[in-house]
């Protein structure tokens, strides 16, 4: 038996001797372990299987922006007059006055069937800091409506700004108005408007979306969104997973089994007295993992009858009789087929005989302390003729 083995053994011996010793609050602890389980058990049953909760969920999602650009009027020594810029975030004003620009709107969702309507407001208005609004002009510069857009399509509006004539516009009104608070700006408001239905539900909202324009004396500068995606979400009743299934219903059954298991076994064992350990169970464990302890100093073998004859010398433990062989300088003997160990120094035997195999012998029980020493000139021996 390896050494892993023997440091099984005693730690089983010693689960059985805590058992013994904690049983009834080991008991204890069985009883509520079933109980608890029988009532997860009968919960998990009565529970309802299907439970209920709300979660948000995405509907479906519009896509818009704006495509820009400007064609080259006057004749310059970089761009061929007549040529398109496109895209840009600056034109310059003087050779590329008006701005022409074309509204994308589309949505996406599992189907739909909707009536789009745009409308392009040129809006020049007066705001502060903090967004407030002191007056603002309108002008319609394009409007145009789609039937029956369904998902994956696209409305398109388009519509053309003239710069100069926005920026004199807007001095004229300060003018008018001996000054203006805050500052002055211009954008493009569109307006699109939704109706139908989206995936089975009635729709009809508006959405806003803006281009902006930046006059600078001989450039303007244009900001506006290519693709600004919005969603359109809504809360839905979801069958949510319920922790009664089956493994929520035999989990607790199997704890329950399982305590009421292990609390009959335990019951039976200490009536029958094998839950603690015996002594002789004890001893042999002792002697087992003492055997491994000293395995270093011991090698098998056999002894030949005229040794055997020697004057024996008997010691309590085997660990006596290494201590004896490492003062003499020897190797302690092992005799499997005997079961003892010696070792032999000079015309003297040192024995130890497990106290398992004098037991099985009829011998005396000895304590530790006791040692019977013999000699073959008198004194008391058993294995030694005189």
């Amino acid at each position: 038996m390896g050494v892993s083995n023997v440091i099984s053994e005693r730690t089983l011996l010693r689960l059985r001797a805590a058992l013994d010793e904690w049983f009834v609050v080991v008991i204890v602890a069985l009883l509520t372990l079933s109980l608890v389980g029988g009532w997860a058990a009968y919960g998990s049953v009565a529970a309802p299987d299907d439970e209920v909760e709300q979660q948000t969920v995405e509907v479906w999602s519009s896509t818009a922006g704006f495509d820009h650009g400007a064609t080259v009027q006057e004749e310059n020594e970089v761009f061929p007059a007549g040529s398109e810029l496109s895209d840009r975030s600056v034109y310059f004003t003087e050779v590329s006055p008006e701005l022409d620009a074309t509204f994308r709107y589309g949505y996406d969702a599992p189907d739909g069937d909707v009536a789009v309507g745009v409308e392009a407001e040129r809006v020049i208005r007066s705001v502060d800091d903090e967004d407030v609004e002191h007056w603002s002009v309108n002008e319609t510069i394009a409007e145009s409506d789609t039937r029956g857009l369904e998902p994956g399509e696209e409305h398109t509006t388009s519509f053309s700004v003239d710069v100069p004539e926005t920026a004199n516009e807007s001095e004229r009104i300060e003018d008018s108005l001996g000054g203006s608070a805050g500052s002055v700006e211009t954008v493009v408001v569109v307006h699109v408007t939704v109706e139908g239905t989206i995936d089975g539900e009635p729709v009809d909202r508006v959405e806003t979306y803006e281009l902006a324009l930046e006059p600078g004396g001989s450039t303007y500068a244009v900001d506006a969104p290519t693709a600004e995606q919005r969603t359109e979400e809504r809360t839905e009743e979801v069958a949510a997973a319920s922790t009664s299934g089956f493994l929520g219903s035999v989990a607790p059954v199997l704890l329950t089994l399982a305590s009421i298991c292990a609390l009959g076994a335990l019951v039976i064992a200490r009536q029958n007295g094998t839950l603690a350990p015996s002594e002789t169970e004890l001893e042999r464990v002792r002697e087992r993992y003492e055997r491994e302890e000293f395995d270093d100093w011991i090698s098998r073998g056999s002894l030949p009858d005229d040794v055997r004859d020697r004057a024996r010398i008997e010691v309590a433990t085997l660990e006596d009789l290494v201590d004896v062989a490492i003062d003499c300088d020897r190797r302690v003997l092992e005799d499997e087929r005997a079961g003892e160990y010696y070792v032999v120094d000079g015309e003297s035997l040192y024995v130890y005989v497990p106290d398992a195999l004098e037991a099985a012998d009829g011998s005396v029980d000895r304590t530790p302390e006791e040692t019977t020493l013999a000699d073959g000139s008198g004194g008391e021996s058993d294995d030694t003729d005189s």
